[in-house]
């Protein structure tokens, strides 16, 4: 008689990076540790309670200390966590997401069928505590359900993934994950400074050399889009905050461009002031 074949169910676990996280790690943990096999997080040498609230959830948490160092991305910091994650799949997270129950069940039937390389699934975005019904927020869909060699990370901050399997097969989750973005404007103003660079990197691949007609017409049109075509009206204050703090922040990529293309030395200014006398022979 033939043995029967036991057929093990595969594991899931998820993979994170965090940096002085001690508000929202204790209920992402929480909310984790039950159902997944394992959490990788990459730190980056935080300095609050960070890794001591870890600690306190099991061996199944590795909290994993890895500065990032200079010209490392967040990309940098998630590849490593995939290539220290141990289960079949993945689920990477930001440490200020929740998967409510419907997506936990829908993640842990999906990742039984063999069919499938990854998931996409959708956002439910909050902004200062409320969840945005417009302004770009409704469009993140992205496959962060994945098996654990399908795709490394790569970008700045809004990382993209290069996939590892040739034609990859990608399903569609229909429940969203939650996203409790920034609690405070300050937070938000504060985020979108780390994000400059990436702006004026994306400016200079254009090769835009910044005029001013520029300063009028790109900010118009990020508040136009944000606002009019993504429908951020439909959020009311918010949402016209959420635009205009958009255009902004373009503002700023091209003013800081500018600057760059256009600086004029200390020195250079103080020669100018005050011409330096030629010596006598």
């Amino acid at each position: 008689m033939e043995e029967q074949k036991i057929q093990l169910k595969p594991s899931i676990g998820v993979v994170t990076i965090s940096k002085n996280e001690e508000q929202d790690l204790p209920f992402f943990l929480q909310h984790l540790v039950d159902w997944v096999d394992e959490i990788i997080i990459i730190d980056d040498n935080s300095t609050d309670n960070s890794m001591k609230i870890a600690s306190s959830f099991g061996d199944r948490v590795k909290f994993i200390v890895s500065p990032r160092i200079e010209n490392e991305y967040f990309s940098h910091q998630r590849n490593k966590g995939i290539e220290l994650a141990s289960t079949d799949w993945i689920v990477h997270m930001d440490i200020d997401e929740r998967i409510p129950d419907g997506l936990k069940l829908e993640m842990l039937e999906a990742i039984q069928n063999p069919n499938y390389d990854a998931y996409k699934y959708f956002r439910d975005n909050y902004f200062l505590h409320r969840s945005m019904r417009g302004g770009g927020w409704t469009t993140w869909n992205r496959p962060h359900l994945a098996k654990r060699n399908a795709f490394l990370f790569g970008g700045m901050f809004h990382e993209n993934q290069t996939f590892r399997i040739e034609n990859p097969k990608m399903g569609q989750l229909s429940h969203k994950m939650i996203h409790l973005n920034d609690a405070t404007f300050g937070e938000r103003m504060d985020k979108s400074k780390r994000y400059l660079p990436e702006f004026i990197r994306e400016l200079k691949e254009k090769n835009l050399q910044v005029k001013a007609i520029h300063f009028a017409i790109y900010p118009m049109k990020v508040f136009l889009k944000k606002y009019i075509y993504q429908k951020g009206f439909l959020d009311g204050t918010l949402g016209f905050i959420w635009a205009i703090h958009s255009s902004v922040a373009i503002f700023q990529a091209l003013a800081l461009l500018w600057d760059e293309q256009n600086r004029i030395s200390r020195l250079e200014l103080e020669h100018k002031i005050h011409p330096p006398k030629l010596k006598k022979r």
